[in-house]
C-alpha cells in the first residue's frame, strides 16, 4: 500500500469515527465523550493535512527546491501539533467547569458501545500506518501514527470514566470522573503533541541527531587514506536525509586518487545510514593537506600538482647548507621548444621561490602517448643473447619473460629479472642499471630498455 493510499484510507477512517463519535458526544452530554469526539474531529483534519503533505513530499526535487518537497510533511506535523494544543485548552477548562458543577451522563450505554468501536478501528489503523511510515520512512505517516496512539489511549480513558461515572450512583468523586477523564485526555494530547511538535521543530530547523554525526564520522573515518574529517552537515528532508562533509587526504595524492577516496566515502556513508535513511544524499568535499612526515621530494611534488605540472624522478642533492633538485617534467610533445623552456623555467623560478633551493634542474620530456611498434618476430638468437647477457651478472637469480619489439630501425626490450628477496631496492637498481649497460654494448640499436626487478620467486601477473 503506497503512502498516498495509506493516507487517504486513514482519511475516509477519521470522517467516519468523527461523526459517529460527535453525534454520541451531542447525546450524552460528557464532557469526556466531547473531548474524545473533539480528538476524532481533529484527526479529521489532521489526516486531510497528512494526505496532502505525503503527496506534495513525493514531488521529485526541481530547479527551485533542489533538496526536494520531503520538509512539507515535517511542517503538516508541526500545524497537526497546534491544533491539538489549541483545541484541548479549550476542553480543559470546560471540564474544570465540570469538575465544580458535576453532570449525569445520558445514553451511557451507547456511549460506551460506540467508544469500543472506535477503539478497534484506530487499534488496526495505527498498524497499518505505523507499517506504511517505517516502509517509506515518511515522518507525516509518523505523526498520524502517534496521533492514532495517542487515540487509543485517550479511548481507554474515556471507556473507564464512562463506566464509573455511570457507576456513580450519588457517589461525588465518581460523579466527576467524567471531568477528571476530559483532563486526563487533554493531558496525554497534549503531551504527546509537544512531542510531535518538537520533532518537527528540529526538521524544519535542521537538527541533525549527535548519534546520526557520529556515524557518518566513523564511516567516513575508515576509508583508507582519510586523515581527518570536518564540517559534517546533515539535514532531515522528509525521507531523505542529505549530508555533506570535507575529508582531509595527503597533498601528495593524486586527482584520482583523491576522488577514489570521496567516492568510498559516500558509499560508506550511505550503507551506515541505509536503515533510517535509504536514499541519503551524500556530497565530499577533498581537503588536500601537507603531512608531518612529508619529505622535501614529497613538498617539491605537490607543489608542481598545484600548478598543474606532471613531474617524477625527483632527485635532492645537499651540497653544504643548500639543495639541489634535480626531476623530469613532462610536457605536450606538439610544443615547440620555447614554449616547453618557458613551463620549465616557471617551475624552477616557482620551486626556488618556495623551498629556497640552491639551483632546480629541469629535464624537459614529451608526454608518453601510444607509439606504433611493429612485431619482429621470433628472434631466438637475439632472445638467448639477451639471456645470457643477464646471467653473466652473479646478482641476477633468473631471467624470464623477454619481449622485443621495434620502433623505426630501434630495437626495444622488456625483461623480467629477479633477484634475492634480501637485496636492497638500491642495490637492485644498481644491478638492472649495470645491465642496461652491458646489453647497449653488445646489442646495436638498441631503442627502449625496461627491466622489471623483482624477488626471486614472485608471482607474475596473468
Amino acid at each position: 500500500m503506497s503512502k498516498s493510499t495509506t493516507a487517504l484510507l486513514s482519511f475516509s477512517v477519521s470522517i467516519c469515527l468523527a461523526v459517529l463519535k460527535i453525534v454520541i458526544a451531542i447525546l450524552s452530554g460528557s464532557v469526556s465523550v466531547i473531548a474524545e469526539a473533539i480528538n476524532n474531529a481533529s484527526d479529521v483534519l489532521t489526516s486531510l493535512i497528512t494526505l496532502i503533505a505525503v503527496r506534495v513530499s513525493d514531488i521529485p526535487a526541481d530547479d527551485s527546491h533542489p533538496y526536494g518537497h520531503g520538509k512539507i510533511e515535517s511542517l503538516s506535523a508541526l500545524v497537526t501539533a497546534g491544533f491539538l494544543f489549541a483545541i484541548y485548552i479549550s476542553v480543559i477548562r470546560e471540564a474544570v467547569n465540570r469538575l465544580i458543577e458535576p453532570r449525569p451522563i445520558e445514553n451511557g450505554v451507547l456511549s460506551l458501545a460506540i467508544i469500543l468501536f472506535g477503539l478497534l478501528v484506530n487499534l488496526v489503523r495505527v498498524t497499518i500506518v505505523s507499517r506504511a511510515a517505517r516502509k517509506y520512512h515518511s515522518q507525516a505517516l509518523a505523526a498520524e501514527s502517534l496521533n492514532f496512539r495517542t487515540d487509543i489511549l485517550s479511548s481507554t480513558i474515556v471507556l473507564i470514566v464512562v463506566m464509573l461515572t455511570l457507576l456513580s450512583d450519588g457517589n461525588p468523586i465518581l460523579q466527576r470522573a467524567d471531568a477528571l477523564g476530559a483532563i486526563a485526555v487533554s493531558g496525554v494530547v497534549m503531551y504527546f503533541g509537544f512531542r510531535l511538535g518538537k520533532q518537527a521543530i528540529n526538521t524544519l530547523l535542521d537538527h541533525a541527531p549527535e548519534e546520526m554525526m557520529q556515524q557518518i564520522r566513523n564511516a567516513a573515518t575508515q576509508v583508507k587514506g582519510v586523515l581527518n574529517v570536518s564540517a559534517i552537515r546533515a539535514r532531515e528532508v522528509g525521507a531523505q536525509v542529505f549530508v555533506d562533509l570535507t575529508a582531509s587526504v595527503a597533498r601528495s595524492m593524486s586527482l584520482e586518487g583523491s576522488h577514489d577516496v570521496a567516492t568510498q566515502i559516500e558509499d560508506r556513508v550511505r550503507a551506515t545510514l541505509m536503515a533510517n535513511a535509504p536514499n541519503a544524499d551524500v556530497v565530499v568535499r577533498i581537503n588536500p593537506v601537507a603531512q608531518d612526515h612529508e619529505s622535501l621530494i614529497d613538498e617539491i611534488h605537490a607543489a608542481a600538482m598545484r600548478e598543474g605540472k606532471a613531474i617524477h624522478n625527483i632527485g635532492v642533492r645537499v651540497v653544504g647548507s643548500e639543495k639541489f633538485v634535480q626531476l623530469d617534467l613532462e610536457v605536450n610533445g606538439h610544443l615547440d621548444l620555447q614554449a616547453a623552456h618557458d613551463i620549465a623555467t616557471e617551475l624552477e623560478r616557482s620551486l626556488m621561490a618556495q623551498f629556497s633551493l640552491g639551483n632546480v634542474s629541469v629535464h624537459i620530456e614529451p608526454m608518453n602517448e601510444p607509439i606504433q611498434a611493429r612485431a619482429v618476430g621470433r628472434q631466438q638468437a637475439t632472445i638467448d643473447e639477451i639471456e645470457r647477457l643477464a646471467r653473466g651478472d652473479k646478482r641476477v637469480q633468473s631471467v624470464d619473460k623477454i619481449v622485443l619489439d621495434r620502433v623505426g630501425s630501434n630495437l626495444n626490450v622488456a625483461l623480467n629479472c629477479q633477484f634475492s628477496a634480501t637485496m636492497s631496492l638500491t642495490d637492485a637498481h644498481l644491478a638492472a642499471e649495470h645491465l642496461e649497460q652491458v646489453l647497449r654494448r653488445h646489442l646495436p640499436n638498441l631503442g627502449d630498455v625496461l627491466i622489471h626487478t623483482e624477488p626471486e620467486g614472485a608471482q607474475h601477473a596473468h
